[in-house]
């Protein structure tokens, strides 16, 4: 599992530099010469481990699958390593983010967001390949926010109903159970990963 995580560090090391700097320049830019507050842009680094793990998956697709296929590899040591590649970025892209901005509640909204976003990314991309995979999540997330912002503008008793309850619940708890709720999510993602990964090694999906 460390080759693999070593693997993937090669491969994207010098994407996520890129990225950083990009990040970097836009933010200086945004706090000297147009004076705002740069604080969304630092909800925007987890979100970056979002984009590092997908480019990941899709960088193996074209050249490290084929490969693994003939190595005494098997799913369920590949597609973990995935994951962890993916949690490690989360962890150092938010501990970045915090000592810049000193960890607001937007910033740790975005960093619970982002698990969520992977745990249905990751078995979409085993199974439907990277473009295929990316436009089903696109619609679904796209349907997802219309849904809210519709019912938000139109109806917003029914939002009301169903998510008011929460201002009730003690932030700890509500923080223990979001975080178990992640947990099992994210469990339930990698073994539908490797199950999709597996089928996709025997030739099931084109």
């Amino acid at each position: 599992m460390l080759a693999m995580l070593r693997k993937d560090l090669y491969v994207m090391g010098r994407y996520t530099a890129y990225l950083i700097l990009s990040w970097l320049v836009v933010t200086w830019a945004a706090t000297r010469f147009l004076e705002s507050d740069a604080g969304f842009l630092y909800g925007m680094l987890p979100m970056f481990s979002l984009t590092i793990s997908l480019n990941s998956v899709s960088a193996d697709e074209g050249r490290w699958d084929r490969f693994a296929a003939v190595t005494p590899l098997r799913p369920w040591q590949i597609v973990p390593a995935k994951y962890l590649f993916a949690y490690g970025c989360l962890a150092v892209m938010t501990a970045l983010a915090a000592l810049a901005d000193g960890g607001g509640v937007k910033l740790w909204t975005v960093a619970a967001i982002t698990p969520l976003v992977l745990a249905m990314a990751l078995p979409l991309l085993y199974r439907f390949g990277r473009q295929r995979g990316s436009i089903v999540l696109l619609l679904f997330w796209g349907l997802a926010a219309a849904a809210i912002l519709g019912s938000a503008h139109f109806r917003y008793d029914l939002i009301e109903s169903a998510f008011g309850w929460l201002e009730d619940v003690p932030a700890p708890l509500l923080a223990g159970g979001g975080g178990c709720a992640l947990l099992a999510l994210n469990a339930g993602s990698i073994l539908l990963s490797v199950r999709f990964y597996t089928r996709r090694q025997r030739g099931w999906y084109g």
